[in-house]
C-alpha cells in the first residue's frame, strides 16, 4: 500500500482509501471508454458525452482522482508559497482537495494566517461524499465547497490565490481560470491535468497561458497525462 510521505496518518488513509477505489475505477475500464466517447464526440461532432444522461450516470459515482504523485506535487508547492488561499475547480470526491487542505493547514500553523481551499463542484452527490472524506481526514475545516455552475460559483473569489488547480470538464478550464485570474497574485501558479493526453481538446486553454501577454510563463511537466504549470507573472 502506498501511504503519502507528505500527508499525516489520518488523512493519508483517506486518500489512499480513495486512490485504491479510483484505480479500481479505472482498471474495470472508465478511462478506455471515456476516451472513445469523446474521440466518438470529436470526429462526429456530436454534443459531449459526460453532459448527456448517459454520461452524467456513468460519471455520477467516479472518481477519476488526481494521480498520487500530481497531487503530492500540489501539497509540496502550496507549502513552498505557503499559500493560505487555493482555488480547486474540480473537487469531485475530493482527494486532491485533501492534499491542498493538507497544505494550507500545517502553513497556518507556521503562521498566523487561518488559510482556506475554495472547491468547486457541479453534482450534489459528489459534494456530499467529498463533505464527508473531508472530515474523515481532519481538514474540514479548511475547505469551502462551493455547489453549482463554477461561472458563478467562482464570480467572488477574494484576492489574493496563491494556487489554483484545474482538473475539470475541458471546456470549463479556460472560464474557471479567467475567472480566478484577476485574483492571483504574482507568481501564484496554476495547474492543469491532462493537457498532452488531450492536447488539442486543451486548445484553447492552452493558447491563454502560453501567451505571453496574458501574463503567464508556462511549461508542461512530463507526468503521465501531462500537467501544465503556469506562473502568473
Amino acid at each position: 500500500m502506498h501511504a503519502s510521505p507528505v500527508l499525516d496518518p489520518q488523512a493519508a488513509a483517506v486518500v489512499e482509501r480513495l486512490h485504491a477505489l479510483s484505480d479500481r475505477q479505472i482498471r474495470a475500464g472508465l478511462a478506455s471508454f471515456v476516451f472513445r466517447s469523446l474521440l466518438e464526440w470529436i470526429r462526429g461532432g456530436r454534443a459531449d458525452f459526460t453532459q448527456t444522461p448517459q454520461g452524467k450516470r456513468l460519471l455520477s459515482d467516479k472518481l477519476v482522482a488526481l494521480d498520487r504523485d500530481k497531487a503530492e506535487l500540489c501539497y509540496l508547492l502550496c507549502r513552498a508559497l505557503h499559500a493560505h488561499r487555493v482555488v480547486e475547480a474540480g473537487t469531485s470526491f475530493g482527494v486532491s482537495t485533501i492534499y491542498l487542505t493538507s497544505a494550507v493547514r500545517d502553513n497556518a500553523k507556521a503562521g498566523t494566517e487561518i488559510g482556506i481551499v475554495i472547491g468547486t463542484e457541479h453534482e450534489p452527490s459528489k459534494a456530499a461524499a467529498a463533505r464527508a472524506n473531508f472530515a474523515d481526514a481532519g481538514v474540514e475545516h479548511f475547505v469551502e465547497l462551493r455547489e453549482g455552475d463554477l461561472r458563478e460559483t467562482l464570480k467572488n473569489v477574494e484576492a489574493p490565490v496563491d494556487f489554483m488547480l484545474v482538473d475539470i470538464w475541458i471546456p470549463m478550464a479556460r472560464p474557471a481560470l479567467e475567472l480566478v485570474m484577476p485574483k492571483l497574485r504574482p507568481v501564484a501558479i496554476v495547474l492543469c491535468d491532462n493537457i498532452t493526453q488531450y492536447e488539442r481538446q486543451y486548445a484553447d486553454y492552452l493558447s491563454f497561458v502560453r501567451t505571453p501577454s496574458n501574463a503567464f510563463r508556462s511549461t508542461t511537466l512530463p507526468m503521465k497525462g501531462g500537467l501544465e504549470m503556469s506562473v502568473r507573472i
